[in-house]
């Protein structure tokens, strides 16, 4: 039954009921895991314990450097620097508690002995009250070897308690940056969040208040002033985190208008499912520009070009407004409604390469 349950989270775990599920047992989950630690505690031998001490201690050492190298070296493989890899590594390095349910059904099924799994257990019980000095260790690493201290860039109340309509980015990669730079010409009022402490010191060196956070969480929506904000841009790499955002935003904080960028159609749907306000395919607008600059060298007239790239963005975003509502939604794909027609062209000049103020070659 134990090995059950933990499988049928796991499989919750990759739903779109996850969030809520995750909401709704948050008042249980500290004090289940409080009972968890006592129970594990409390079945240490301290006698197994002594007379097993250097097997104990050699097999725990090797739990966690062997974990920690493995991890770390994955991580590097990933493109993560070498510093957060063992960060990470140091952070994963103990056993989990699924490791309890392997030894149990183990025994119960005459694969491992009582005396091996009670050892085990002492073992992965040690590894993970080691867990808080480990993650200290991986800070000090951080600390002392990293270029930026991620702490300084973690978003303070204090610094954005005086902001009011103001827009949240979330995500400052190549999207939000762009986003990020138009805002400030304008004057408005914003603050970027981003989980990669590279991009975070990038926009803290150009002075803009950039900050380290999961855009996720509803503590770090809070602490960038989200209860007054007017609207937030998603722009975040990843379609999960995109999803998970838009979730929070939508049931924490639901004055907020969210516009948030989809990897593709079903994503978008999951988006507009999960409360966005308006999603915009990622691939249709670079997809459009480029399309335009090919004409152009066609020779056609402007006036042709940006009247051929306009139907096919009405026709598209039409055609995706249909098969959402199809599906359920009630949205629709909302960037369709906040797409202006350009203004009406004048005349064309002689040579049909003459536009009005307003529209540009691109159609955009």
């Amino acid at each position: 039954m134990a090995l059950g349950a933990f499988l049928a989270g796991l499989l919750l775990a990759e739903t779109e009921f996850s969030l809520q599920v995750e909401s709704d047992i948050a008042p249980y989950r500290g004090l289940l895991l409080g009972l968890f630690f006592m129970t594990v505690g409390m079945s240490i031998d301290p006698k197994l314990l002594l007379s097993n001490f250097p097997v104990i201690m050699g097999s725990l050492g090797l739990l966690i450097g062997g974990k920690t190298m493995l991890i770390a070296l994955v991580g590097k493989l990933f493109g993560i620097s070498i510093i957060s890899a063992i960060r990470v590594g140091l952070l994963l390095a103990p056993g989990g508690e699924f490791a309890f349910v392997a030894f149990g059904d183990a025994v119960n099924q005459g694969i491992m002995s009582s005396q091996l799994s009670s050892l085990l257990f002492l073992v992965v019980g040690l590894s993970m009250a080691l867990t808080p000095y480990l993650a200290a260790g991986g800070q000090f690493i951080a600390s002392r070897f990293e270029q930026h201290d991620v702490r300084s860039l973690l978003p303070v109340e204090s610094e954005t308690d005086d902001l009011q309509d103001h827009i949240i980015i979330c995500g400052f990669g190549r999207v939000g940056q762009i986003i990020a730079q138009l805002l400030s010409e304008r004057l408005i009022p914003f603050v970027a969040l981003d989980v990669r402490s590279e991009r975070v010191a990038l926009g803290r060196a150009l002075d803009l208040p950039v900050y380290f956070g999961d855009a996720g969480s509803r503590e770090v929506l809070h602490k960038v002033g989200a209860e007054r904000a007017c609207a937030a841009a998603i722009t975040l790499d990843s379609p999960g985190a995109n999803y998970r955002t838009v979730w929070a935003l939508s049931k924490y904080f639901p004055n907020v208008k969210t516009f948030v960028r989809a990897h593709d159609v079903d994503h978008g749907l999951n988006l507009e499912k999960a409360g966005a306000t308006a999603v915009v395919p990622e691939t249709l607008e670079p997809s459009l520009q480029l399309a335009a600059a090919v004409l152009a060298q066609t020779k056609l007239p402007l006036s042709e070009i940006d009247a051929t790239i306009n139907e096919f963005r009405s026709r598209h975003l039409s055609e995706l407004t249909e098969l959402c509502e199809a599906s359920g939604s009630s949205l629709g794909y909302g960037y369709s409604r906040l797409v202006t027609k350009p203004k009406t062209q004048s005349s064309d000049s002689s040579n049909g390469n003459q536009t009005t103020e307003g529209t540009t070659a691109l159609g955009i």
